[in-house]
């Protein structure tokens, strides 16, 4: 390899670290550095709170998957994309009453307060998705505006990281512990992207790919309830969203606010 070569790739590499490093650090001075000391913050103040009453601490790691769709006024099982060829295409309303499969992690820390009263905070990351059947496609042709039929859908994804802070009671029949729990979900917004994709029956296709952000905060009520033996448990909770996603839309009322039910497996390190 040329010393010519050499300088060219260095060059590159160097242009890459530097795009790469500038963009982190935004990251990380607006997003990732507020949010890890809210989430330090409130997990200090709660186990300060709860160490004055003693007992056990305890701190898990879990893995869930769920189903995430919207409800209100705007929310639709059915819609249609907005095709031009001299525009991005996008779907008219991609906020799905129907469930999508969504995934995410955690870490849990939380105390147990005279062996049955529970004060904890669980934070981790979200990816949510939601979807929308595509029965037509409205295409603008110059002057002319005319609907083809198709089949298809959009799926939502929207992408979390998440602090719930929470309280609780313990129930011990057996061997078996069953913790019942409630709380809010503090969701943080990093991301939200439609992907659609839509055919007509001679084989025609239509995609869309449009960032959807609309909201920087979710705020979700949580239920939950798990249960566990040993080191090991399985839980199901429920979260109903009361942020608006469709905020400062123009066009009347319009509301689109996200469910979760969720489910998943976890295990206890301490």
């Amino acid at each position: 390899m040329t010393t010519r070569k050499l300088a060219t790739m260095a060059v590159i590499v160097a242009i890459c670290c530097n795009v790469f490093r500038r963009h982190f650090v935004y990251a990380y001075q607006t997003t990732i550095k507020p949010l890890m000391k809210k989430i330090l913050l409130s997990l200090c103040g709660l186990l300060l709170l709860a160490s004055a009453f003693g007992q056990t601490t305890e701190l898990a790691v879990s893995l869930n998957s769920g189903l995430f769709s919207f409800a209100g006024r705007s929310a639709t099982s059915s819609s249609f994309i907005n095709y031009s060829p001299s525009n991005p295409s996008y779907t008219n309303d991609p906020y799905g009453s129907r469930s999508g499969l969504s995934y995410g992690l955690s870490a849990t820390i939380k105390r147990v307060i005279h062996r049955h009263l529970l004060i904890g905070v669980d934070a981790g990351y979200e990816d949510l998705r939601s979807k929308v059947a595509i029965n037509s496609v409205s295409e603008g042709l110059g002057y002319e505006n005319f609907s083809v039929a198709t089949h298809g859908q959009t799926i939502l994804t929207s992408r979390f990281i998440a602090l719930e802070p929470f309280l609780g009671y313990r129930f011990t029949p057996g061997k078996v512990n069953v913790d019942l729990t409630g709380g809010v979900d503090l969701a943080h917004c990093l991301s939200a992207r439609e992907n659609g994709k839509a055919e007509e029956d001679n084989g025609i296709s239509y995609h869309t790919s449009v960032d959807r952000k609309t909201i920087s905060t979710d705020l979700r009520p949580r239920v939950q309830v798990s249960a566990g033996y040993r080191r090991a448990f399985v839980y199901v909770g429920y979260s109903f969203g009361v942020s608006n996603y469709m905020t400062g839309y123009i066009g009347g009322p319009a509301g689109a606010y996200g469910r979760l039910f969720r489910f998943g497996i976890g295990y206890r390190l301490l």
